[in-house]
């Protein structure tokens, strides 16, 4: 998970003073609480950004640890995320996954690294964000990509990814539905891919055996 820009949610330099980011917060918060947006759930998440950043600046010893996970993330490379995670946010991440695992070929993949990247998708924190925002059409659509991303995992992996999935559905029935036939038809067609060689090789002895005593 990126690590959060404190200092460019609240539109302050790291060098920022507790007054500087006080009056930062005060504004943000004035902006973005829920009384002022008519309950505006991505208003209300930006909100929540703002306290946290907050919090965590506005305490010495919070913001002395804080800044030396900043230093250590830009001294890797990586990049900071700025802004509040939004259902609209982890459909995209889903979208760019599903695109990733029909562009590779299914023998290509490697099955621990798939399944750790959808649950990334399905942390704990998105799907407490899922919840809350109960977007109903992007939950289905995440579901929707996400299932598919598990078509090249055997279906030992599949299960617990489901289960997962079952949380954003809810009490939602066809999604539920639809995620639990996904998962028994994986399971069933496992099962018989496993025993196609079975089958195949004692068909041909039925056969081989019918044709001798045709013979005879």
């Amino acid at each position: 998970m990126q690590l959060k820009d404190y200092y460019k949610i609240l539109n302050v330099p790291p060098t920022a003073g507790t007054d500087e980011i006080r009056k930062a917060f005060r504004n943000l918060a004035l902006k973005y609480h829920p009384d002022r947006n008519n309950g505006d759930r991505y208003t209300e998440a930006m909100f929540r950004e703002v306290q946290e950043a907050y919090e965590t600046l506005s305490d010495k010893k919070c913001r002395e640890e804080y800044n030396y996970k900043r230093w250590y993330t830009r001294s890797l490379g990586k990049q900071f995320r700025e802004q509040a995670i939004t259902p609209v946010q982890i459909q995209a991440e889903a979208g760019k996954l599903a695109n990733y695992v029909a562009s590779v070929n299914n023998f290509q993949v490697d099955y621990d690294i798939l399944s750790n990247r959808i649950r990334s998708v399905l942390s704990t924190q998105n799907i407490e964000i899922l919840l809350q925002f109960n977007e109903v059409v992007i939950n289905e659509k995440i579901i929707g990509l996400l299932l598919r991303s598990c078509d090249p995992l055997p279906a030992r992996y599949v299960e617990p990814i489901c289960l997962l999935m079952a949380k954003i559905a809810g009490t939602n029935n066809s999604l539920l539905t639809e995620i639990r036939d996904y998962s028994q038809e994986r399971f069933s067609r496992e099962y018989w891919q496993k025993r196609k060689g079975w089958l195949v090789l004692l068909c041909t002895i039925l056969i081989c055996w019918l044709m001798y005593i045709y013979a005879s």
